[in-house]
């Protein structure tokens, strides 16, 4: 119990995450568009840094220190590049997707081009930090208590998605895109136990986001496949003008 009640104890931010993505989940439907745009974030990046600042989460267990740049040069970013290529494989058929998951993206934004990838690379580092802090608080937690399994690492991983999983999944809109932000999830762990390194988990989820969830000029297939109404018409009549 001394691993949840410590304030300097991983169990204890463990539990603190739980609760305060129930609430920041419950209170952002009541608030204002600009604060519903801030809390998750700020819930991301606020909590694991009061964990890692009172010792309650080791940063090389987070991945972000004292990294092994050879075995994640060796391995990771080969396996990165390798689910880099198969989310470019998906993306081929992304056209097909339902409605919804190209409704958002055909909005053109206001802001530059550079402007907004700054912005999604951002949100992206900051969710796979509170990702990283969920595997490595995890790892600690199996580790120093007294649970009978033989690798911690391994464990720790799957449990890191059990918890991250409700947030990710309940902050996206859609059901394509949620598709696709449990695949990057998916993707991330396998890269984090492999390498242990948040900034290569960091680059895969941004990458993946963006080939992904991308704006996109192409119309769904069955739509080019179908005329409008309009388009046959014009048509019609360009037929006959000839």
């Amino acid at each position: 119990m001394d691993a949840f009640l410590s304030f300097h104890a991983p169990g204890f931010w463990l539990v603190m995450a739980l609760l305060a993505g129930v609430i920041v989940v419950g209170v952002r439907t009541f608030a204002s568009q600009s604060a519903q745009t801030l809390s998750i974030p700020i819930y991301w990046v606020m909590l694991p840094y009061l964990a890692l600042i009172s010792g309650g989460v080791s940063p090389r267990l987070m991945g972000l220190l004292y990294i092994d740049w050879v075995v994640s040069l060796r391995i990771g970013v080969g396996l990165t590049m390798a689910l880099i290529a198969l989310a470019l494989g998906m993306r081929a058929v992304a056209t097909l997707a339902p409605a919804d998951a190209t409704k958002s993206d055909g909005q053109h934004s206001k802001q530059p081009l550079w402007s907004a990838t700054l912005i999604v690379v951002g949100l992206c580092g900051a969710e796979e930090f509170f990702w990283a802090f969920l595997r490595g608080a995890s790892m600690e937690l199996l580790t120093v208590s007294q649970f009978s399994v033989d690798v911690p690492a391994y464990w720790a991983v799957w449990i890191a998605v059990i918890l991250a999983a409700p947030t990710a999944l309940l902050n996206t809109s859609g059901a394509y895109s949620r598709l696709v932000k449990a695949t990057i999830l998916f993707m991330s762990s396998i890269v984090f136990f492999y390498t242990r390194n948040f900034w290569l988990c960091w680059a895969l989820h941004a990458a993946v986001w963006m080939l992904f969830r991308q704006p996109t000029q192409h119309q769904p297939i069955l739509d080019r496949l179908a005329p409008s109404p309009a388009n046959h018409a014009s048509a019609t009549g360009k037929n006959r003008l000839r």
